[in-house]
Protein backbone atom coordinates (compact mmCIF):
# COMPACT_ATOMS: atom_id res chain seq x y z
CA UNK A 1 0.00 0.00 0.00
CA UNK A 2 1.25 3.22 -1.17
CA UNK A 3 2.13 6.05 1.84
CA UNK A 4 -0.51 8.22 0.59
CA UNK A 5 -3.35 5.59 0.34
CA UNK A 6 -1.83 4.22 4.11
CA UNK A 7 -1.99 7.90 5.55
CA UNK A 8 -5.90 8.19 3.69
CA UNK A 9 -6.99 5.04 5.83
CA UNK A 10 -5.32 6.03 9.26
CA UNK A 11 -7.38 9.16 8.69
CA UNK A 12 -10.60 7.83 7.76
CA UNK A 13 -9.74 5.72 10.85
CA UNK A 14 -9.71 8.31 13.27
CA UNK A 15 -12.52 10.04 11.52
CA UNK A 16 -14.60 6.70 12.44
CA UNK A 17 -12.90 7.20 15.91
CA UNK A 18 -14.26 10.48 16.73
CA UNK A 19 -17.94 9.70 14.85
CA UNK A 20 -18.21 6.69 17.53
CA UNK A 21 -17.06 8.39 20.35
CA UNK A 22 -19.88 11.00 19.48
CA UNK A 23 -22.24 8.51 18.88
CA UNK A 24 -21.25 7.13 22.37
CA UNK A 25 -22.49 10.25 24.20
CA UNK A 26 -25.56 10.40 21.73
CA UNK A 27 -26.67 7.03 22.30
CA UNK A 28 -25.87 7.41 26.18
CA UNK A 29 -28.51 10.46 26.25
CA UNK A 30 -31.16 8.66 23.98
CA UNK A 31 -30.81 5.62 25.63
CA UNK A 32 -31.34 7.14 28.70
CA UNK A 33 -34.08 9.40 27.82
CA UNK A 34 -35.86 6.19 26.37
CA UNK A 35 -35.59 4.33 29.58
CA UNK A 36 -37.05 6.93 31.59
CA UNK A 37 -39.66 8.00 29.31
CA UNK A 38 -40.32 3.98 29.57
CA UNK A 39 -40.94 4.26 33.07
CA UNK A 40 -43.11 7.15 33.40
CA UNK A 41 -45.35 5.83 30.45
CA UNK A 42 -45.20 2.01 32.57
CA UNK A 43 -46.09 4.01 35.81
CA UNK A 44 -48.94 6.46 34.01
CA UNK A 45 -50.88 3.54 32.91
CA UNK A 46 -50.96 1.96 35.99
CA UNK A 47 -51.98 5.11 37.61
CA UNK A 48 -55.07 5.29 34.80
CA UNK A 49 -55.90 1.71 34.29
CA UNK A 50 -56.52 0.30 37.85
CA UNK A 51 -56.76 3.81 39.74
CA UNK A 52 -55.79 4.15 43.98
CA UNK A 53 -58.45 1.03 44.87
CA UNK A 54 -59.34 -0.91 41.86
CA UNK A 55 -62.12 -3.69 42.07
CA UNK A 56 -61.85 -7.24 42.03
CA UNK A 57 -63.55 -6.81 38.07
CA UNK A 58 -60.81 -4.85 37.08
CA UNK A 59 -57.89 -6.70 38.56
CA UNK A 60 -59.85 -9.46 35.91
CA UNK A 61 -60.61 -7.53 33.18
CA UNK A 62 -57.75 -5.01 32.47
CA UNK A 63 -55.06 -7.70 32.29
CA UNK A 64 -56.98 -9.97 30.27
CA UNK A 65 -58.14 -6.91 28.32
CA UNK A 66 -55.28 -5.39 27.14
CA UNK A 67 -53.79 -8.62 26.97
CA UNK A 68 -55.91 -9.22 23.76
CA UNK A 69 -54.43 -5.72 22.20
CA UNK A 70 -50.74 -6.34 22.88
CA UNK A 71 -51.68 -10.03 21.66
CA UNK A 72 -52.78 -9.00 18.52
CA UNK A 73 -49.76 -6.30 18.18
CA UNK A 74 -47.02 -8.63 19.10
CA UNK A 75 -48.86 -11.20 16.59
CA UNK A 76 -49.23 -8.70 13.35
CA UNK A 77 -46.73 -6.31 14.10
CA UNK A 78 -43.94 -6.64 16.78
CA UNK A 79 -43.08 -10.70 17.31
CA UNK A 80 -39.68 -9.57 18.14
CA UNK A 81 -40.88 -7.50 21.56
CA UNK A 82 -42.23 -10.67 23.28
CA UNK A 83 -40.56 -11.39 26.24
CA UNK A 84 -37.67 -9.44 27.85
CA UNK A 85 -35.75 -8.41 24.83
CA UNK A 86 -32.31 -9.52 26.57
CA UNK A 87 -31.87 -12.47 24.35
CA UNK A 88 -32.95 -10.63 21.20
CA UNK A 89 -30.33 -8.26 21.90
CA UNK A 90 -27.82 -11.15 22.52
CA UNK A 91 -28.78 -12.97 19.47
CA UNK A 92 -29.18 -9.81 17.24
CA UNK A 93 -25.13 -8.73 18.47
CA UNK A 94 -23.52 -12.29 18.01
CA UNK A 95 -25.23 -13.67 14.93
CA UNK A 96 -26.59 -10.49 13.28
CA UNK A 97 -24.01 -8.13 12.96
CA UNK A 98 -25.45 -5.87 15.75
CA UNK A 99 -28.81 -5.03 13.44
CA UNK A 100 -31.86 -4.35 15.45
CA UNK A 101 -34.17 -2.28 13.55
CA UNK A 102 -35.80 0.67 15.01
CA UNK A 103 -39.65 -0.62 14.91
CA UNK A 104 -38.40 -3.44 17.35
CA UNK A 105 -37.76 -0.41 19.48
CA UNK A 106 -40.83 1.53 18.88
CA UNK A 107 -42.95 -1.62 19.37
CA UNK A 108 -41.19 -3.08 22.49
CA UNK A 109 -41.95 0.75 24.20
CA UNK A 110 -45.69 0.44 23.26
CA UNK A 111 -46.17 -3.35 24.43
CA UNK A 112 -43.88 -3.02 27.15
CA UNK A 113 -45.94 -0.18 28.87
CA UNK A 114 -49.15 -1.95 27.89
CA UNK A 115 -48.31 -5.37 29.42
CA UNK A 116 -46.74 -4.31 32.63
CA UNK A 117 -49.05 -1.23 33.17
CA UNK A 118 -52.01 -3.51 33.02
CA UNK A 119 -50.48 -5.78 35.98
CA UNK A 120 -48.30 -8.42 34.53
CA UNK A 121 -45.42 -9.40 36.65
CA UNK A 122 -42.73 -8.48 34.64
CA UNK A 123 -39.67 -5.91 34.48
CA UNK A 124 -38.48 -2.83 32.75
CA UNK A 125 -34.90 -3.52 32.76
CA UNK A 126 -34.71 -5.83 30.29
CA UNK A 127 -37.07 -4.27 27.93
CA UNK A 128 -35.10 -0.99 28.13
CA UNK A 129 -32.29 -2.90 26.75
CA UNK A 130 -34.01 -3.46 23.75
CA UNK A 131 -35.11 -0.01 23.41
CA UNK A 132 -31.69 0.99 23.64
CA UNK A 133 -30.42 -0.81 21.44
CA UNK A 134 -33.16 -0.29 18.98
CA UNK A 135 -32.23 3.43 18.89
CA UNK A 136 -28.57 2.92 18.93
CA UNK A 137 -28.38 0.12 15.64
CA UNK A 138 -30.61 2.58 12.87
CA UNK A 139 -28.29 5.73 14.45
CA UNK A 140 -25.02 3.71 13.36
CA UNK A 141 -26.56 2.80 10.07
CA UNK A 142 -27.22 6.05 9.55
CA UNK A 143 -23.48 7.24 9.92
CA UNK A 144 -22.59 5.05 7.58
CA UNK A 145 -20.27 3.66 10.30
CA UNK A 146 -18.32 -0.21 9.65
CA UNK A 147 -20.09 -2.92 10.55
CA UNK A 148 -17.96 -3.70 13.76
CA UNK A 149 -18.01 -0.65 15.12
CA UNK A 150 -21.91 -0.61 14.25
CA UNK A 151 -22.31 -3.78 16.06
CA UNK A 152 -20.21 -2.73 19.00
CA UNK A 153 -23.08 0.08 19.76
CA UNK A 154 -25.45 -2.76 20.52
CA UNK A 155 -23.53 -3.22 24.07
CA UNK A 156 -22.81 0.09 24.63
CA UNK A 157 -26.65 1.09 24.19
CA UNK A 158 -27.55 -2.08 26.62
CA UNK A 159 -24.95 -0.45 29.45
CA UNK A 160 -26.86 2.95 29.41
CA UNK A 161 -30.23 2.28 29.10
CA UNK A 162 -29.76 -0.52 31.88
CA UNK A 163 -27.86 2.24 33.83
CA UNK A 164 -30.79 4.76 33.66
CA UNK A 165 -33.94 1.98 33.93
CA UNK A 166 -32.09 1.02 37.52
CA UNK A 167 -30.00 4.11 38.72
CA UNK A 168 -26.55 1.80 39.01
CA UNK A 169 -24.30 2.93 36.27
CA UNK A 170 -21.66 0.29 37.32
CA UNK A 171 -23.41 -2.68 37.02
CA UNK A 172 -25.14 -1.57 34.01
CA UNK A 173 -21.46 -1.74 32.49
CA UNK A 174 -20.34 -4.96 34.36
CA UNK A 175 -24.26 -6.40 32.77
CA UNK A 176 -23.22 -5.03 29.06
CA UNK A 177 -19.63 -7.00 29.27
CA UNK A 178 -20.49 -9.87 31.45
CA UNK A 179 -24.16 -10.66 29.49
CA UNK A 180 -24.34 -9.04 26.47
CA UNK A 181 -21.01 -9.64 25.15
CA UNK A 182 -20.22 -12.49 27.62
CA UNK A 183 -16.37 -11.18 27.32
CA UNK A 184 -15.11 -9.15 30.45
CA UNK A 185 -11.99 -8.69 29.02
CA UNK A 186 -13.92 -6.70 26.46
CA UNK A 187 -12.33 -3.54 24.56
CA UNK A 188 -15.60 -2.00 25.16
CA UNK A 189 -15.36 -1.14 28.48
CA UNK A 190 -14.62 3.01 28.20
CA UNK A 191 -17.32 3.06 25.22
CA UNK A 192 -19.81 1.70 27.59
CA UNK A 193 -18.68 3.20 31.22
CA UNK A 194 -19.12 7.02 28.83
CA UNK A 195 -23.02 5.89 27.60
CA UNK A 196 -23.63 4.37 31.04
CA UNK A 197 -22.34 7.92 32.47
CA UNK A 198 -24.41 10.02 30.22
CA UNK A 199 -27.64 8.38 30.36
CA UNK A 200 -27.41 8.05 34.22
CA UNK A 201 -27.25 11.91 34.28
CA UNK A 202 -30.19 12.08 32.23
CA UNK A 203 -32.33 9.94 34.56
CA UNK A 204 -31.23 11.89 37.39
CA UNK A 205 -32.13 15.10 35.96
CA UNK A 206 -35.42 13.80 35.40
CA UNK A 207 -36.18 11.79 38.05
CA UNK A 208 -33.69 13.21 40.79
CA UNK A 209 -30.80 11.96 42.29
CA UNK A 210 -33.30 9.60 44.76
CA UNK A 211 -32.71 5.94 44.84
CA UNK A 212 -34.93 3.12 44.04
CA UNK A 213 -34.74 1.27 47.59
CA UNK A 214 -33.77 2.63 50.98
CA UNK A 215 -31.15 0.47 51.71
CA UNK A 216 -31.02 -0.10 55.33
CA UNK A 217 -27.46 -0.05 57.17
CA UNK A 218 -25.54 -3.48 56.79
CA UNK A 219 -23.85 -5.29 59.45
CA UNK A 220 -22.11 -8.46 59.84
CA UNK A 221 -22.99 -8.71 63.75
CA UNK A 222 -20.93 -12.08 63.96
CA UNK A 223 -18.75 -14.58 62.14
CA UNK A 224 -20.90 -17.34 62.76
CA UNK A 225 -23.42 -15.22 60.65
CA UNK A 226 -21.69 -16.55 57.42
CA UNK A 227 -23.78 -19.41 58.16
CA UNK A 228 -27.14 -17.95 57.99
CA UNK A 229 -25.48 -16.65 54.20
CA UNK A 230 -25.05 -19.95 53.44
CA UNK A 231 -28.22 -20.95 54.26
CA UNK A 232 -29.57 -18.24 51.92
CA UNK A 233 -27.48 -19.16 49.04
CA UNK A 234 -29.45 -22.61 49.16
CA UNK A 235 -32.56 -21.07 48.96
CA UNK A 236 -31.86 -18.84 46.90
CA UNK A 237 -30.50 -21.74 44.44
CA UNK A 238 -33.08 -24.02 44.93
CA UNK A 239 -35.91 -20.70 43.91
CA UNK A 240 -33.79 -19.86 41.00
CA UNK A 241 -34.35 -23.88 39.93
CA UNK A 242 -37.52 -23.54 40.34
CA UNK A 243 -38.04 -20.27 38.51
CA UNK A 244 -35.93 -21.18 35.54
CA UNK A 245 -37.19 -24.86 35.17
CA UNK A 246 -40.66 -23.61 35.70
CA UNK A 247 -40.70 -20.76 33.00
CA UNK A 248 -39.08 -23.22 30.68
CA UNK A 249 -41.17 -25.89 31.04
CA UNK A 250 -44.72 -23.37 30.89
CA UNK A 251 -43.36 -21.46 27.62
CA UNK A 252 -43.15 -25.06 25.69
CA UNK A 253 -46.70 -25.61 26.85
CA UNK A 254 -48.08 -22.62 25.35
CA UNK A 255 -45.44 -22.89 22.45
CA UNK A 256 -46.97 -26.93 21.88
CA UNK A 257 -50.92 -25.10 21.86
CA UNK A 258 -52.19 -24.80 17.93
CA UNK A 259 -50.68 -22.04 16.03
CA UNK A 260 -54.26 -19.90 15.88
CA UNK A 261 -53.93 -19.49 19.27
CA UNK A 262 -51.05 -17.45 19.42
CA UNK A 263 -52.72 -14.06 18.95
CA UNK A 264 -54.88 -15.34 22.58
CA UNK A 265 -52.17 -16.96 24.65
CA UNK A 266 -51.16 -13.58 26.31
CA UNK A 267 -55.02 -12.93 27.30
CA UNK A 268 -54.90 -15.87 28.46
CA UNK A 269 -51.71 -14.86 30.93
CA UNK A 270 -53.52 -11.88 31.34
CA UNK A 271 -56.92 -13.74 32.70
CA UNK A 272 -54.97 -15.70 35.05
CA UNK A 273 -52.72 -12.86 36.38
CA UNK A 274 -56.11 -10.95 36.89
CA UNK A 275 -56.76 -14.31 39.30
CA UNK A 276 -53.60 -13.70 41.26
CA UNK A 277 -54.01 -9.94 41.75
CA UNK A 278 -57.37 -10.37 43.87
CA UNK A 279 -55.67 -12.23 46.07
CA UNK A 280 -51.94 -11.15 45.68
CA UNK A 281 -52.25 -7.85 44.25
CA UNK A 282 -48.15 -6.60 45.62
CA UNK A 283 -47.25 -8.70 42.66
CA UNK A 284 -48.88 -6.26 40.04
CA UNK A 285 -46.14 -5.30 37.51
CA UNK A 286 -42.40 -4.61 38.86
CA UNK A 287 -43.07 -4.57 42.33
CA UNK A 288 -40.30 -2.61 43.90
CA UNK A 289 -42.09 -0.52 46.81
CA UNK A 290 -42.60 -4.26 48.32
CA UNK A 291 -39.18 -4.84 47.89
CA UNK A 292 -38.49 -1.63 49.67
CA UNK A 293 -40.63 -2.54 52.52
CA UNK A 294 -38.75 -6.11 52.72
CA UNK A 295 -35.61 -4.72 53.09
CA UNK A 296 -36.72 -2.20 55.91
CA UNK A 297 -38.86 -4.94 58.09
CA UNK A 298 -42.04 -4.11 56.58
CA UNK A 299 -43.36 -7.38 55.79
CA UNK A 300 -44.02 -9.92 57.98
CA UNK A 301 -42.84 -13.64 57.09
CA UNK A 302 -46.01 -15.36 55.85
CA UNK A 303 -46.16 -12.18 53.80
CA UNK A 304 -43.40 -12.39 52.23
CA UNK A 305 -43.25 -16.87 51.59
CA UNK A 306 -46.71 -16.38 49.98
CA UNK A 307 -45.23 -13.16 48.12
CA UNK A 308 -42.22 -15.05 46.91
CA UNK A 309 -44.47 -17.93 45.41
CA UNK A 310 -47.55 -15.64 43.99
CA UNK A 311 -44.32 -13.79 42.54
CA UNK A 312 -42.82 -16.72 41.13
CA UNK A 313 -46.02 -17.92 39.91
CA UNK A 314 -47.23 -14.97 38.17
CA UNK A 315 -44.00 -14.02 36.47
CA UNK A 316 -43.82 -17.50 35.00
CA UNK A 317 -47.54 -16.72 33.88
CA UNK A 318 -46.95 -13.20 32.52
CA UNK A 319 -43.84 -14.20 30.33
CA UNK A 320 -44.71 -17.84 28.66
CA UNK A 321 -47.84 -16.67 27.70
CA UNK A 322 -45.89 -14.41 25.35
CA UNK A 323 -46.37 -10.57 26.99
CA UNK A 324 -43.10 -8.04 26.51
CA UNK A 325 -41.82 -7.78 29.95
CA UNK A 326 -38.55 -8.58 31.46
CA UNK A 327 -37.59 -11.08 34.28
CA UNK A 328 -34.39 -8.61 35.54
CA UNK A 329 -37.24 -6.92 38.76
CA UNK A 330 -38.99 -10.25 39.41
CA UNK A 331 -35.41 -12.13 40.16
CA UNK A 332 -35.05 -9.03 42.33
CA UNK A 333 -38.16 -8.94 44.23
CA UNK A 334 -37.98 -12.88 44.26
CA UNK A 335 -34.70 -12.68 46.06
CA UNK A 336 -35.91 -9.89 48.78
CA UNK A 337 -39.16 -12.13 49.61
CA UNK A 338 -36.91 -15.46 49.86
CA UNK A 339 -33.81 -13.67 51.73
CA UNK A 340 -36.06 -11.32 54.01
CA UNK A 341 -37.97 -14.75 55.29
CA UNK A 342 -34.67 -16.34 55.99
CA UNK A 343 -33.51 -13.64 57.81
CA UNK A 344 -36.20 -13.32 59.97
CA UNK A 345 -36.15 -16.91 60.35
CA UNK A 346 -32.21 -16.43 61.69
CA UNK A 347 -33.28 -13.91 63.38
CA UNK A 348 -35.48 -15.95 65.76
CA UNK A 349 -33.67 -19.33 65.91
CA UNK A 350 -30.09 -18.87 65.31
CA UNK A 351 -27.58 -19.41 68.42
CA UNK A 352 -25.93 -16.47 67.81
CA UNK A 353 -26.29 -12.85 67.30
CA UNK A 354 -27.67 -11.82 63.72
CA UNK A 355 -28.65 -8.71 62.31
CA UNK A 356 -31.40 -7.09 60.66
CA UNK A 357 -33.94 -9.40 58.44
CA UNK A 358 -33.41 -6.55 56.03
CA UNK A 359 -30.18 -7.27 55.54
CA UNK A 360 -30.73 -11.03 54.29
CA UNK A 361 -33.43 -9.35 52.22
CA UNK A 362 -30.32 -7.23 50.58
CA UNK A 363 -28.33 -10.29 49.92
CA UNK A 364 -31.42 -12.29 48.94
CA UNK A 365 -31.54 -9.59 45.83
CA UNK A 366 -28.27 -10.81 44.71
CA UNK A 367 -28.35 -14.00 45.45
CA UNK A 368 -31.74 -14.56 43.15
CA UNK A 369 -30.46 -12.46 40.59
CA UNK A 370 -27.03 -14.75 40.38
CA UNK A 371 -28.79 -17.94 40.07
CA UNK A 372 -32.17 -16.67 37.52
CA UNK A 373 -29.85 -14.61 35.22
CA UNK A 374 -26.12 -15.95 35.86
CA UNK A 375 -24.39 -13.11 35.95
CA UNK A 376 -22.26 -13.16 39.68
CA UNK A 377 -20.12 -10.10 38.85
CA UNK A 378 -23.11 -8.14 37.95
CA UNK A 379 -25.20 -8.86 40.68
CA UNK A 380 -22.53 -8.21 43.42
CA UNK A 381 -21.73 -4.92 41.66
CA UNK A 382 -25.10 -3.79 41.95
CA UNK A 383 -25.46 -4.77 45.43
CA UNK A 384 -22.47 -2.60 46.24
CA UNK A 385 -23.56 0.00 44.05
CA UNK A 386 -27.05 0.20 46.03
CA UNK A 387 -24.76 -0.01 49.58
CA UNK A 388 -21.96 1.54 49.07
CA UNK A 389 -20.83 -0.67 51.92
CA UNK A 390 -17.84 -3.14 51.72
CA UNK A 391 -18.89 -5.37 54.43
CA UNK A 392 -21.66 -6.50 52.38
CA UNK A 393 -19.01 -8.07 49.92
CA UNK A 394 -18.44 -10.80 51.59
CA UNK A 395 -21.60 -12.75 52.70
CA UNK A 396 -22.96 -11.57 49.19
CA UNK A 397 -20.22 -13.62 47.85
CA UNK A 398 -21.05 -16.48 49.48
CA UNK A 399 -24.38 -16.78 49.06
CA UNK A 400 -24.09 -15.47 44.99
CA UNK A 401 -21.46 -18.33 44.47
CA UNK A 402 -23.73 -21.02 46.36
CA UNK A 403 -27.13 -20.32 44.24
CA UNK A 404 -24.73 -19.55 41.24
CA UNK A 405 -23.05 -23.24 41.56
CA UNK A 406 -26.91 -24.88 42.47
CA UNK A 407 -28.44 -23.53 39.73
CA UNK A 408 -25.64 -24.09 37.65
CA UNK A 409 -25.30 -27.78 38.26
CA UNK A 410 -29.28 -28.40 37.77
CA UNK A 411 -29.81 -26.23 34.88
CA UNK A 412 -26.55 -25.90 32.92
CA UNK A 413 -28.03 -23.48 30.31
CA UNK A 414 -28.42 -20.39 31.55
CA UNK A 415 -31.89 -19.20 30.86
CA UNK A 416 -31.46 -16.01 28.25
CA UNK A 417 -29.62 -18.67 26.15
CA UNK A 418 -32.32 -21.53 27.15
CA UNK A 419 -35.21 -18.99 25.92
CA UNK A 420 -33.24 -18.59 22.71
CA UNK A 421 -32.45 -22.57 21.88
CA UNK A 422 -36.50 -23.15 22.55
CA UNK A 423 -36.71 -20.46 19.37
CA UNK A 424 -33.95 -22.49 17.54
CA UNK A 425 -31.35 -19.47 17.92
CA UNK A 426 -27.91 -20.50 19.16
CA UNK A 427 -25.71 -18.42 20.11
CA UNK A 428 -21.74 -18.75 19.80
CA UNK A 429 -20.53 -20.62 23.41
CA UNK A 430 -18.35 -17.61 25.60
CA UNK A 431 -14.69 -17.75 24.52
CA UNK A 432 -15.18 -18.48 21.20
CA UNK A 433 -15.35 -15.33 19.58
CA UNK A 434 -16.98 -15.91 16.06
CA UNK A 435 -16.71 -19.12 14.12
CA UNK A 436 -13.21 -19.44 14.16
CA UNK A 437 -11.68 -22.74 15.11
CA UNK A 438 -15.36 -24.62 14.85
CA UNK A 439 -16.86 -26.37 12.45
CA UNK A 440 -20.27 -25.62 10.81
CA UNK A 441 -23.26 -26.17 8.99
CA UNK A 442 -21.42 -23.61 6.09
CA UNK A 443 -18.64 -26.10 6.16
CA UNK A 444 -20.41 -29.43 5.25
CA UNK A 445 -23.42 -28.12 3.46
CA UNK A 446 -23.42 -29.05 -0.58
CA UNK A 447 -25.27 -26.59 -3.04
CA UNK A 448 -25.73 -29.19 -5.31
CA UNK A 449 -29.31 -29.79 -4.91
CA UNK A 450 -32.45 -30.00 -6.85
CA UNK A 451 -35.73 -28.16 -5.20
CA UNK A 452 -39.07 -30.40 -6.49
CA UNK A 453 -41.36 -28.29 -7.53
CA UNK A 454 -44.69 -28.04 -4.63
CA UNK A 455 -47.04 -28.09 -8.11
CA UNK A 456 -45.31 -31.82 -9.24
CA UNK A 457 -47.41 -35.07 -9.13
CA UNK A 458 -47.18 -37.26 -6.72
CA UNK A 459 -46.74 -39.55 -9.99
CA UNK A 460 -44.14 -37.48 -11.15
CA UNK A 461 -42.06 -37.18 -7.47
CA UNK A 462 -42.20 -41.32 -7.89
CA UNK A 463 -40.61 -40.91 -11.01
CA UNK A 464 -37.12 -39.00 -9.08
CA UNK A 465 -37.17 -41.29 -6.30
CA UNK A 466 -36.74 -43.92 -8.69
CA UNK A 467 -33.70 -42.60 -10.24
CA UNK A 468 -31.98 -42.33 -6.50
CA UNK A 469 -31.27 -44.10 -2.86
CA UNK A 470 -32.80 -40.90 -1.12
CA UNK A 471 -34.91 -41.23 1.22
CA UNK A 472 -36.40 -37.12 1.10
CA UNK A 473 -35.99 -34.56 -1.15
CA UNK A 474 -36.60 -30.81 -0.38
CA UNK A 475 -39.31 -29.45 -1.89
CA UNK A 476 -40.18 -25.56 -2.77
CA UNK A 477 -39.66 -23.37 -6.21
CA UNK A 478 -37.07 -20.01 -6.48
CA UNK A 479 -34.75 -21.03 -3.48
CA UNK A 480 -37.77 -20.98 -1.18
CA UNK A 481 -38.30 -23.84 0.77
CA UNK A 482 -41.05 -25.21 1.71
CA UNK A 483 -40.70 -28.67 3.27
CA UNK A 484 -39.38 -32.52 2.96
CA UNK A 485 -41.18 -34.71 1.40
CA UNK A 486 -40.21 -38.73 1.92
CA UNK A 487 -39.76 -41.99 -0.19
CA UNK A 488 -42.35 -43.33 1.97
CA UNK A 489 -45.15 -40.49 1.77
CA UNK A 490 -44.80 -40.34 -1.86
CA UNK A 491 -45.72 -44.22 -1.58
CA UNK A 492 -48.66 -44.04 0.64
CA UNK A 493 -49.83 -41.70 -1.81
CA UNK A 494 -49.38 -43.79 -4.95
CA UNK A 495 -51.44 -46.89 -3.02
CA UNK A 496 -54.06 -44.63 -1.78
CA UNK A 497 -54.69 -43.47 -5.13
CA UNK A 498 -53.73 -39.73 -5.18
CA UNK A 499 -50.70 -40.16 -7.77
CA UNK A 500 -52.41 -36.81 -9.40
CA UNK A 501 -52.30 -35.10 -5.61
CA UNK A 502 -49.59 -32.36 -5.59
CA UNK A 503 -46.72 -32.72 -3.81
CA UNK A 504 -46.96 -29.96 -1.97
CA UNK A 505 -49.96 -31.05 -0.25
CA UNK A 506 -47.88 -33.92 1.02
CA UNK A 507 -44.42 -32.73 2.05
CA UNK A 508 -44.05 -31.68 5.95
CA UNK A 509 -42.62 -28.08 6.65
CA UNK A 510 -42.38 -28.31 10.05
CA UNK A 511 -38.89 -30.51 10.35
CA UNK A 512 -35.56 -29.98 11.75
CA UNK A 513 -33.69 -26.79 10.25
CA UNK A 514 -30.36 -25.12 10.55
CA UNK A 515 -28.52 -22.12 9.50
CA UNK A 516 -25.31 -21.41 7.88
CA UNK A 517 -23.12 -20.39 11.51
CA UNK A 518 -25.04 -23.56 13.45
CA UNK A 519 -21.88 -25.47 15.29
CA UNK A 520 -21.47 -29.20 13.54
CA UNK A 521 -22.60 -31.19 16.77
CA UNK A 522 -26.38 -29.23 16.56
CA UNK A 523 -25.91 -30.09 12.81
CA UNK A 524 -25.72 -34.18 13.62
CA UNK A 525 -28.39 -34.00 16.77
CA UNK A 526 -30.77 -32.32 13.78
CA UNK A 527 -29.56 -34.56 11.05
CA UNK A 528 -30.53 -37.57 13.21
CA UNK A 529 -34.23 -36.61 13.54
CA UNK A 530 -34.53 -35.71 10.24
CA UNK A 531 -35.28 -38.13 7.44
CA UNK A 532 -31.72 -38.28 5.85
CA UNK A 533 -31.87 -34.34 4.72
CA UNK A 534 -31.25 -31.49 6.45
CA UNK A 535 -32.09 -27.85 4.73
CA UNK A 536 -29.76 -25.24 5.65
CA UNK A 537 -31.92 -21.95 5.72
CA UNK A 538 -30.60 -18.18 5.61
CA UNK A 539 -31.25 -16.27 8.95
CA UNK A 540 -31.51 -13.24 7.02
CA UNK A 541 -34.77 -14.83 5.13
CA UNK A 542 -35.74 -18.19 7.16
CA UNK A 543 -37.35 -19.90 4.33
CA UNK A 544 -34.41 -19.20 1.66
CA UNK A 545 -32.67 -22.54 1.51
CA UNK A 546 -28.73 -21.68 0.88
CA UNK A 547 -27.96 -25.55 0.75
CA UNK A 548 -28.32 -29.48 2.16
CA UNK A 549 -27.01 -31.35 4.81
CA UNK A 550 -26.48 -35.66 4.35
CA UNK A 551 -24.78 -37.96 6.44
CA UNK A 552 -22.47 -38.33 3.20
CA UNK A 553 -21.23 -34.54 2.77
CA UNK A 554 -20.78 -34.39 6.29
CA UNK A 555 -18.72 -37.44 6.05
CA UNK A 556 -16.99 -35.95 2.99
CA UNK A 557 -16.05 -33.12 4.61
CA UNK A 558 -14.65 -34.59 7.63
CA UNK A 559 -12.54 -36.82 5.88
CA UNK A 560 -11.24 -34.18 3.41
CA UNK A 561 -10.04 -32.69 6.66
CA UNK A 562 -8.78 -35.48 8.41
CA UNK A 563 -6.69 -36.13 5.04
CA UNK A 564 -5.39 -32.43 4.54
CA UNK A 565 -2.16 -31.29 6.42
CA UNK A 566 -2.94 -28.65 9.15
CA UNK A 567 1.12 -27.58 9.19
CA UNK A 568 0.88 -28.13 13.11
CA UNK A 569 -2.34 -26.02 13.55
CA UNK A 570 -4.86 -27.15 15.73
CA UNK A 571 -7.88 -28.98 14.18
CA UNK A 572 -11.98 -27.49 14.50
CA UNK A 573 -13.54 -28.30 17.33
CA UNK A 574 -17.03 -29.86 16.82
Amino acid sequence: MSTANLSFMQRLRLRENHIFFALTIIIGIFAGLAAVLFTLAINGTTHLLFGIAPSNLRYILIPTLMSLVTGFLLAKFFPEARGSGVPQIEAAYHLNHGEVPFRVAFGKFLTGVLCIGSGHSMGREGPSVQIGAGIASPIGRWFHLSPARAQSLVPVAAAAALSAAFNTPVAAVIFALEEIIGDMNATLLGSTVVASVAAVIVERSILGNNPIFHVPAYHLVNPAELIGYLILGIVGGIVSLAFCKGLLHARLLFRGMPKWTKILQPALGGLIIGVILIFFPQVMGVGYQFVDQAMNGGLLLKTMLLLCFAKLVATIVSYSSGNAGGIFAPSLYLGAMAGGAVGVLMHRFAPFPTGDPGAYALVGMGTLFAGIVRAPMTSVFMIFELTQDYQVLVPLMVANMISYLISKRYQPVPLYRALLEQDDVHLPEPGTGSVNGVWRARDVMTRDFTLVSPDSSVQSASGIASQTNAESFPVGSDGIYLGLVTRGQIERALSSGGANASIGSIATGDGARVHPDHPLELVLDRLAKNPGLLPVVSRDQTDRLEGMITAETVIQFVQKELDTPKNGSVSPKL
